[in-house]
């Protein structure tokens, strides 16, 4: 009995032993992994930190060659491109890093929403869609928001809209400071996040006029009402003649939409200072890949942006708002 009892010990122990064994394994496998898997993320989160900071320089280096197309001209041409710098046009530049582009805008260009040209807003929220009813409350809105009264317009809005708000605040009833303020404005909500502000809207025009030689690509798809042919013909046009006239202004836009938004053109940026630039950088992307992008209907991947808004006084640069983010 003694014997036998050792025996069935001895197999007991050496079940448990097994069994001690396994877990054992199963628990440096689950470690294991997790190691991998931390090794892993930690690779993915550098790779991506070091290819979003090349992004950035990339976007930053947009900015630069726009400055400093601005502002000089190369000694000697390197090529055609350089022989006429044109506001709003898109440069493509690419590095051993990846591929950036930049343009400059005069802010002549865009929709100043302290000197109301009320014609052109309305043919703007027009082609965004916006209603009749909607289109009237959002500019009766706007000019309560810069007078410095409290008489509400027809359709407009005045402190007491604002503070029904759930989450309540004060009109300005005074001159805008920053484009961005428009998505504050009662009756703004169906176009949140449909543009960035700065694109269409500045509070450095003072006359009221767009100035046709300098547009963003968002304000020159609203002239064309997003016609691929006269969008292309604008920038052929630019690249053979620099600045365009009136007439060929027309031509562009066809009769029909010339008189719609004639009378809010200008051909010249006057004396407006202030300029706006965009740099976006894409890393690792080459002309070859840029080129299998555009043909794959267009589509683009997320890369940094960079935005800038300046005032330029003879060589002088006065910086008021430099944006960084993702596109």
């Amino acid at each position: 009995m003694l014997i036998v009892s050792t025996g069935r010990k001895s197999v007991r122990q050496q079940g448990f032993a097994l069994v001690v064994v396994i877990v054992i394994m199963l628990l440096i496998s689950f470690l294991a992994a997790q190691l991998i898997l931390n090794v892993r993320t930690e690779l993915q989160v550098a790779f991506n930190a070091k290819t979003q900071a090349a992004e950035l320089c990339l976007a930053e280096g947009g900015v630069n060659l726009g400055l400093f197309r601005l502002l000089d001209k190369p000694v000697e041409y390197i090529n055609e491109d350089y022989e006429k710098f044109l506001e709003g046009y898109e440069y493509n530049t690419f590095l051993e890093t990846g591929h950036l582009r930049y343009y400059v805008v005069n802010e002549s260009g865009k929709l100043d929403l302290n000197k109301l040209n009320q014609p052109l807003l309305e043919l703007f929220l027009e082609y965004m869609k916006i209603d009749p009813e909607q289109r009237q409350i959002i500019i009766d809105s706007l000019q309560d928001w810069t007078d410095s009264d409290d008489l509400l317009r027809l359709n407009g809005a005045e402190l007491e809209v604002y503070e029904a708000l759930d989450d309540p605040y004060i009109p300005r009833n005074g001159k805008i400071m920053d484009p961005s303020e428009f998505f504050l404005i009662n009756g703004t909500d169906p176009l949140a996040g449909l543009f960035r502000a700065n694109e269409i809207f500045t509070v450095h025009n003072d006359t009221g006029l767009i100035n046709f030689n300098s547009l963003t690509p968002l304000m020159l798809d609203f002239l064309t009402e997003g016609d691929g042919e006269k969008i292309k013909a604008y920038h052929e046009a630019q690249e053979l003649y620099g600045a365009l006239s009136q007439e060929q202004a027309r031509q562009i836009l066809g009769d029909e939409r010339f008189d719609e938004c004639s009378a809010g053109l200008t051909y010249s940026s006057g004396n407006n200072r202030y300029y706006s630039i965009v740099g976006r950088g894409d890393a690792g992307v080459d002309a070859d890949a840029l080129a299998a992008r555009e043909q794959d209907q267009g589509q683009e991947t997320a890369a940094v942006e960079v935005r800038v808004l300046f005032e330029l006084r003879g060589g002088k640069v006065n910086y008021f708002a430099w944006e960084e983010g993702w596109s």
